[in-house]
């Protein structure tokens, strides 16, 4: 009688299984931990690229809000010299030269600049504000960008208090002589000739010249205010955006 002998295969023994288990794992794990690093090295790149633009729009904040500033605090001052000149019953040929050259001027003062949002825009715009892992910095910089939304209140009140000003000018002062004070090769001006009188002088008409100067300077003053902060505040966002970032 023929036997037949059936082949029999070793079975493995667990610690086998244990060490495939272990070799798959870790295989799984490493391709996931590889590719969560290769995304975050992305993220942090795309971070920075951003950073580098919202610096961009903070240095350029600064240079504008410090020529406001300056040329509104030039406005101010003008304004009150104005209103000392204006409250003498007697001005000598140069002081009536000088109030004409001073009202004039003080028009002059620069407006508060669209601020620089693009960057931050973008950022919000495309969901991309959670790219910033420092949330000390993300809230430091959207506080900055919120706080943007009163240049707008500003403008608008700005504009309906120089207008309101510019009416009264338009009833005491010559325009005439403003238009002699114009050099035409730079738009520059200049104080005008002689002793230039004044279109009107009641003293009931000068007053509410005077009370439309105030709201005007109140608000200026108040503009100031906003700018130095709004100055101060992207001056440290700067300083704090160069040391995290390494720039």
């Amino acid at each position: 009688m023929e036997v037949h002998h059936h082949a029999h295969t070793a079975r493995k023994k667990w610690h086998h299984y244990f060490w495939e288990f272990f070799m798959l794992f870790l295989a799984v794990t490493l391709g996931f931990f590889v590719e969560n690093t290769r995304e975050h090295f992305i993220e942090r790149k795309r971070e920075k690229k951003y950073i580098e633009s919202i610096l961009l729009d903070l240095k350029s904040d600064v240079q504008w809000t410090t020529q406001f500033i300056k040329d509104q605090s030039y406005s101010v001052n003008s304004y009150d010299s104005v209103i000392l000149l204006l409250k003498k019953d007697k001005r000598s040929p140069d002081e009536q030269q000088r109030l004409y050259y001073l009202v004039r001027m003080a028009m002059r003062s620069s407006w508060p600049n669209e601020a620089n949002e693009n960057a931050y825009e973008q950022m919000k715009n495309s969901g991309n504000l959670r790219l910033l892992h420092n949330h000390d910095v993300a809230d430091s910089i959207s506080r900055y960008y919120f706080n943007l939304d009163e240049i707008s209140y500003i403008t608008t009140l700005l504009t309906l208090r120089q207008q309101a000003v510019t009416e009264y000018e338009a009833k005491i002062f010559d325009g005439s002589v403003f238009q002699d004070m114009i050099e035409k090769k730079d738009f520059s001006f200049k104080p005008p000739d002689g002793n230039p009188p004044l279109a009107l002088n009641d003293r009931n008409v000068i007053n509410e010249f005077f009370v439309r100067i105030h709201y005007l300077s109140s608000i200026m003053v108040y503009s100031i205010n906003f700018a130095k902060e709004q100055h101060d505040h992207a001056t440290r966002l700067i300083r704090i955006l160069e040391e995290e970032y390494k720039l």
